[in-house]
């Protein structure tokens, strides 16, 4: 089930507020003593997220929907996640899961038990949600908890606090499989948008970015849209400055970017989370998403 876009936060008794997580959408089954964790392209995660083995132990026959993130920080880390939803070997998973280790952030339940509860009011599956959660404690498997009526006011809040948006989703609706529906609905905190990287500003005395230079190419030339400095790790600093350095001028920079530019020739894309365009079209709040692979 996916949502609508809906333009600005709002309240109504109606509707149950969440955060909008940013991660990968999954299906957990659990079927025979196993967990599969099918994502919207119905491909089975569980291989890659070792420590989401746990899982199985929740009652068999159920399925369970909910994000799969990467906390760093107490915040959901797309390039964290994205590293470990790329990993092919057995050994880097194991790896990865100690170091960055997943949850299922989980909102929704499908089935519990064999028994289909799609066509039951959304509060009461939260409800069964709720206990399962509880009942099979586990620190991979929590439950997305979520506010009624003060939409407007829960929204303000998550956007102070850095979350990518919010949830509404009334609140006696049912479960409509494979269906965008106006039961559901999503407001953005600003957009996300990819960007070209045509250089850098680099960190006072150490070998690191301190902000990376973003462009469009519009009909061979290079429009200038800001420079993003938060969002990134220190290891993500430190390897986008080794990466770049490594790259060569680039050609015609734009003349609107800052005095201590770098400028360089890549074929590096990144996706970036910001407010909303000026004017003179640069960005307004970026944030840094990850590399675009």
């Amino acid at each position: 089930m996916l949502a609508q876009l809906a333009r600005e936060p709002f309240d109504s008794p109606h509707h149950l507020f969440e955060i909008k997580w940013d991660g990968t959408r999954c299906l957990a089954f659990i079927e025979h003593g196993r967990i599969r964790l099918e994502n919207r392209r119905f491909v089975d995660m569980a291989p890659v997220f070792p420590e989401l083995r746990s899982l199985q132990n929740l009652p068999e026959n159920s399925v369970l929907d909910g994000e799969l993130i990467v906390l760093i920080e107490g915040k959901p880390s797309f390039p964290r996640l994205q590293e470990r939803v790329q990993t092919r070997s057995s050994t880097r998973a194991a790896f990865l899961a100690q170091l960055h280790p997943a949850t299922f952030m989980a909102f929704d339940l499908l089935y519990l038990n064999d028994r289909p509860l799609l066509d039951r009011p959304l509060l009461e599956r939260r409800d069964r949600l709720h206990d399962m959660v509880q009942r099979y404690a586990s620190p991979t498997l929590v439950f997305s908890e979520g506010v009624l009526e003060h939409g407007t006011r829960f929204f303000s809040e998550i956007r102070h606090a850095g979350f990518e948006g919010m949830m509404a989703k009334q609140i006696d609706s049912p479960y409509l499989v494979g269906c965008r529906s106006s039961y559901w609905k999503k407001v953005k905190v600003g957009q996300i948008q990819e960007f070209a990287i045509i250089g850098f500003l680099q960190r006072e005395h150490e070998p690191a970015i301190s902000a990376l230079l973003l462009g469009e190419d519009k009909q061979g030339t290079w429009m200038y849209r800001g420079r993003v400095g938060s969002g990134f790790t220190e290891e993500d600093r430190h390897r986008l400055f080794e990466q770049l350095m490594s790259k060569p001028p680039l050609p015609s920079p734009p003349a609107d970017g800052p005095k201590r530019a770098q400028w360089r020739k890549t074929d590096l894309r990144c996706r970036v989370h910001f407010m909303e365009k000026t004017a003179g079209g640069k960005l307004r709040a970026p944030i840094f998403k990850g590399l675009v692979k």
